[in-house]
């Protein structure tokens, strides 16, 4: 049994491995038929200038599903049409699964739309707005931000913030990405 698995009650994010282009079935057939949690980040893109707007899963072909491990079969996601396996850990047939904290991220980062590719602004902020550091050295500290920027065709696209802040009695101004930002 994993580390994670010991905390009785806790739940696990298993991996489902999927067809090509099946990851929205999969979701709705997992949700609906069996129950279990699921979550897939969409990523927001024009494919061309002028084109319209194409949401399709970050991860294509990956679907985090989540599992009670006490009280659920995780087997039962091997039956769902489209699903081919089920990530598993080295040399085993115990199922892999990703942490809480890293799936909370991912779905921090979708809500403010870091995976949104069609705007530099992130959803929720404004510009001359106060915000709370979460993350870093500078967690703890409120914020104005003042800019927002982003690299926009890179695949590492990602949005940060310009804000001023109070560090030893002087208005310092220091990038951060969103995602390390909440409103106050």
């Amino acid at each position: 049994m994993t580390a994670a698995a010991q905390c009785y009650g806790s739940k696990l994010w298993h991996i489902a491995y999927v067809e090509p282009r099946a990851e929205k079935d999969v979701c709705a057939s997992i949700a609906k038929d069996i129950g279990f949690g699921v979550f897939m980040p969409m990523e927001r893109f024009r494919p061309q200038p002028g084109a319209p707007t194409v949401s399709r899963p970050l991860f294509q072909r990956y679907v985090p599903i989540e599992v009670d491990p006490y009280r659920e079969d995780w087997q039962a996601i091997l039956d769902v049409d489209g699903v081919v396996d089920v990530l598993r850990m080295p040399g085993s047939d115990v199922p892999g699964y990703v942490a809480q904290a890293k799936i909370n991220l991912l779905m921090r980062a979708e809500a403010v739309g870091i995976f949104d590719r069609t705007t530099v602004k992130p959803n929720h902020f404004q510009i001359n707005e106060m915000v709370r550091v979460t993350d870093g050295p500078f967690a703890g500290f409120n914020a104005l931000i003042v800019e927002f920027m982003a690299k926009m065709r890179s695949a590492t696209a990602s949005k940060r913030a310009k804000v001023l802040l109070n560090f030893m009695g002087q208005a310092t101004r220091i990038d951060l990405p969103v995602t390390s930002l909440e409103k106050l």
